[in-house]
């Protein structure tokens, strides 16, 4: 386990290599989709879903350490949750999680959005599937702070513009990531 910044948390080998590749082998047998506007493959399964009970209660593990970091988080327990719904994504070599490049350099994004589902979150959670050899991480700007994609390591982090980020394409290889975000309750 290691804090980053005062906000952004790894746990490092969160989820096992076994873990990581059946979870791979789960998508690659899947009716997977190509999400255009992203540049990405995925598939959305509900961390309810049996076969995800060890992510779930890992996930569970480490948000409860998180919230030992931040009592706001945990005096206010009852008022959030971990949302069912998570992503599985896939990238190409040399594709990431919407590039945006303009005059001003890159643009990130954030995990708090305009539409309804999304400006109910509060964390974001993200876990590497397989270890990247060139590149391949997740740059948070404010925090001048770069990943490096090792399978099994999780981060947590604030989900508002504080802690926007962006992806990196790892330019050789194929990336896998699980990604996915704490509400709060409506």
């Amino acid at each position: 386990m290691l804090v980053l910044d005062k906000y952004i948390f790894k746990a490092s080998k969160a989820l096992d290599h076994r873990t990581c590749d059946n979870i791979i082998n789960v998508f690659e047998k899947s009716n997977y989709k190509f999400d255009e506007l992203r540049n990405y493959y995925v598939l959305k399964p509900s961390i309810k879903d049996p076969k995800y009970n060890h992510l779930l209660s890992t996930l569970t593990k480490f948000l409860l350490k998180y919230c030992d970091k931040h009592l706001f988080l945990e005096r206010r327990r009852d008022q959030w949750t971990l949302d069912s719904d998570f992503n599985i994504q896939k990238y190409l070599p040399g594709t990431c999680y919407e590039q945006h490049i303009d005059n001003k350099g890159w643009d990130g994004h954030m995990e708090h959005g305009k539409n309804e589902e999304d400006c109910r979150r509060i964390l974001g959670w993200m876990v590497y599937l397989n270890d990247i050899k060139k590149a391949g991480g997740t740059y948070w700007p404010q925090q001048r702070f770069t990943t490096k994609p090792r399978a099994g390591d999780l981060y947590i982090w604030p989900a508002g513009w504080t802690h926007s980020h962006m992806g990196i394409a790892a330019p050789n290889e194929l990336k896998y990531i699980l990604t996915g975000w704490c509400s709060l309750n409506p």
